[in-house]
């Protein structure tokens, strides 16, 4: 697979890279403004200092982004190190502040700007306030060193304090917008993560069959169409039985639907608590490969599973069948179920495979019942 300088696979880590991007062109942009002001003899350090910080501006931003592309930074709380970028472009701003005569020092105050504003991505309102603390600190020892106890009385020292005053109340002003933006981040994502559990929880729902608790036909008919993918691609043979209760209307007529209810829900609990027992269907999951087909008929799919194992499979859940009666609430009821298997062909569809599976069903009914028949 080439390799891609934004990866396709990762969207966060593509979502970082571009930020990071982005903001050594912003910085980039800085380079106009200050050519302007070394032609205006404002720069102290002429074209071969300015080349210098951009050499050393290139370095560092291009040393960030081979640790964020190459995955060394996942580990840490912050993959993108937003605060030490922005720490070494708030340092970085200081130096030129250092070297910049009051006719250019707005070209400082808008590079602190636009380090911060990269902040509103990841940074709290504490970790905001830090960096103000830290940029004020900064900032007023620049001009400590700038500026000698003597000259400290004249006009140009009292422009940077306005400008300094005007630095700390828009960056105040940011450390709260940055802390609002952050709490709306972090309302969203709960939000998101509530929702995504809500629609999980409805196609769970809609899956489910609302009185054994079992997979419905809607989330079989799924299971069985990528099972069947499965034995196009690699092979794996699969069996598919539809089981019937015996009788179940007579249970019906005779204690009532809330009995008959009682049956099907100790009938599906009976099954699958076998089914756990068993290597040949233990092997795949469980709960998606039984459900309930449509009033008393179930369906199991048994993957891996060829004609005899199918069979035997069959014959010991019909056995389990037998070991105790339901217990319901019009006393103890013994059931049985018939049961027809369906060994899949390559090539025929599923409704071919079900259509098989219920003329075995038919057949084990019309031979007496409590019987296990294959379409084979």
């Amino acid at each position: 697979m080439p390799f891609s300088l934004f990866p396709t696979d990762d969207r966060a880590l593509a979502i970082r890279l571009k930020r990071q991007l982005m903001g050594f062109v912003s910085y980039l942009m800085f380079l106009v403004p200050l050519l302007y002001a070394n032609q205006q003899h404002w720069l102290r350090f002429g074209y071969a200092g300015l080349m210098a910080i951009l050499a050393i501006a290139l370095v560092i931003n291009l040393g960030f982004f081979v640790a964020i592309r190459s995955g060394l930074t996942q580990r840490c709380a912050d993959p993108s190190l937003m605060l030490q970028q922005i720490g070494i472009a708030g340092v970085l701003a200081l130096v030129i502040g250092y070297y910049v005569v009051d006719e250019a020092m707005v070209i400082v105050l808008m590079l602190f700007f636009t380090a911060f504003f990269f902040g509103m991505f990841s940074f709290t309102t504490r970790q905001y306030l830090a960096m103000t603390t830290a940029a004020a600190l900064g900032y007023a020892i620049m001009l400590l060193l700038k500026y000698g106890p003597a000259e400290r009385s004249g006009a140009a020292f009292h422009l940077e304090l306005l400008h300094f005053m005007i630095l700390m109340m828009v960056l105040l002003w940011m450390s709260l917008l940055g802390g609002y933006l952050a709490g709306l981040r972090s309302s969203l994502s709960h939000k998101k993560d509530a929702l995504a559990a809500a629609l999980a929880r409805l196609k769970e729902l809609a899956s489910r069959d609302e009185l054994t608790g079992l997979y419905n036909r809607r989330h079989l008919m799924e299971t069985l169409e990528q099972q069947q993918e499965r034995a196009k691609r690699h092979g794996e043979p699969f069996a598919l039985c539809i089981l019937d209760l015996d009788l179940f209307k007579r249970i019906n007529d005779t204690h009532g639907h809330g009995v008959g209810d009682e049956v099907l829900r100790g009938f599906s609990e009976r099954i699958r608590s076998h089914m756990r027992r068993m290597d040949v269907i233990g092997r795949g999951k469980i709960d998606s490969t039984f459900g309930r087909y449509g009033g008393e008929e179930f369906l199991l799919l048994l993957p891996y599973a060829a004609g005899p194992g199918a069979r035997s499979c069959m014959e010991r859940l019909r056995a389990a069948m037998h070991a105790d009666p339901f217990t319901t609430t019009a006393g103890p009821l013994t059931m049985t179920f018939s049961a027809g298997i369906a060994q899949y062909r390559n090539g025929e569809s599923i409704a071919e495979v079900i259509n098989r599976a219920d003329e075995a069903l038919y057949r084990a009914k019309s031979s007496g019942r409590d019987r296990v028949e294959c379409a084979d």
